[in-house]
């Protein structure tokens, strides 16, 4: 990562960067209350990628903004849990201390640069208040810094692109430029919210690209969020699966695509397409995610699993890992939350 000058928070070696436990997201609504991110719990170490996948409005965009505390409006909050970064939790932490956090020791790149960027200011501009926020640079110093790191990130021509409002970028221009503004401060964490949505192949794999040089240059630790498997499997070493706001599987990329476990893991990984894949069709997942207002006792995920039995109508599975022991928190091994599977030993076997 392209570094800055002041110290920032980092743990002792072997210590997770940034640990999380049993959080609670909730927004209350018109129809009542719901729960956006529901007992998640994972630890991030230097130098590895965590990739959280799942569909569209499975919680997690919101993960990612509990995280930081950046909650849209006043009805969202945080309800429980904690949110260490190098120890310390950044929930209990006031918000002159959490707002100095982010992007100097946690940072984020987010969904739509389009509307993250201020279309009213040059990119350049933008990323060196963002410098001169956290830094006492000099205006023209902080500048220069930011060609600095637009050319850091393969923007040709930084010096004149420097000068652009954002809507006279390319989407994967206008990624870059939030790639940079990102990795500007060094931060021990970065999260990267659907990097590549919006844009076509070409220009995914050009900022899977970027994205895997600041990885190589990055002495901290890396979460994407995507929806495209793809991107975990050439860009992540541990894969979440998030369903209705829970953690239904978690482990190593490998193992979880080679003997996917949880239903729900199985169904995105059959809806993928492959080029050694002779079905002239791919396989759907029945139905459609459901609206965590009001959630019954049961798994979230019964209503579409074709191999739901009575007890998954009726209680909702834990974490397990080994041997059918419930999953640690802090643990590295694979873990499933459905009722027919077992992890036996290194990867996670099925009982369906």
């Amino acid at each position: 990562m392209t570094g800055g000058t002041a110290e920032t928070a980092r743990p002792p070696t072997g210590e997770a960067l940034l640990s999380v436990r049993n959080l609670r997201t909730e927004i209350e609504t018109e129809d009542g209350t719901l729960v956006a991110v529901d007992d998640i719990s994972f630890d991030l170490f230097a130098g590895e990628v965590l990739a959280v996948v799942g569909e569209s409005g499975c919680g997690k965009t919101m993960l990612a903004l509990s995280i930081l505390g950046l909650l849209p409006g006043p009805g969202a909050s945080t309800t429980a849990g904690e949110v260490r970064l190098a120890g310390e939790d950044l929930l209990a932490a006031s918000p002159q201390r959490r707002r100095r956090a982010r992007g100097a020791e946690i940072a984020m790149i987010f969904q739509d640069p389009l509307t993250a960027l201020n279309p009213v200011h040059r990119v350049g501009d933008q990323i060196a208040e963002m410098l001169r926020a956290h830094r006492p640079l000099r205006k023209r110093y902080a500048r220069l810094r930011a060609e600095d790191l637009l050319k850091r990130v393969g923007i040709p021509d930084a010096d004149r692109r420097a000068r652009c409002y954002p809507h006279e970028l390319s989407g994967g221009m206008r990624q870059r430029v939030m790639i940079a503004m990102a990795v500007a401060l060094d931060p021990v964490v970065l999260i990267a919210d659907e990097p590549t949505t919006a844009l076509d192949a070409t220009v995914q794999a050009q900022v899977l690209e970027v994205l895997s040089e600041v990885r190589q240059r990055m002495s901290g630790a890396m979460m994407i969020i995507t929806h495209d498997l793809g991107v975990v499997a050439g860009a992540a070493d541990r894969v979440m699966v998030m369903y209705a706001g829970h953690c239904v599987e978690r482990g190593d990329v490998r193992d979880v695509y080679e003997r996917a476990s949880h239903p729900y893991t199985a169904g995105l990984l059959a809806a993928v397409p492959r080029l050694n894949r002779t079905a002239a069709r791919l396989t759907p997942i029945a139905g459609s995610p459901p609206v965590p207002i009001g959630a019954g006792a049961g798994c979230s995920f019964a209503p579409r699993c074709p191999l739901a039995t009575d007890i998954c109508e009726q209680q909702r599975p834990d974490l397990r890992g080994r041997k059918d022991r419930p999953a640690e928190a802090a643990s590295m091994e694979p873990a499933v939350a459905c009722h027919h599977a077992v992890i036996e030993g290194p990867t996670v076997s099925s009982s369906h």
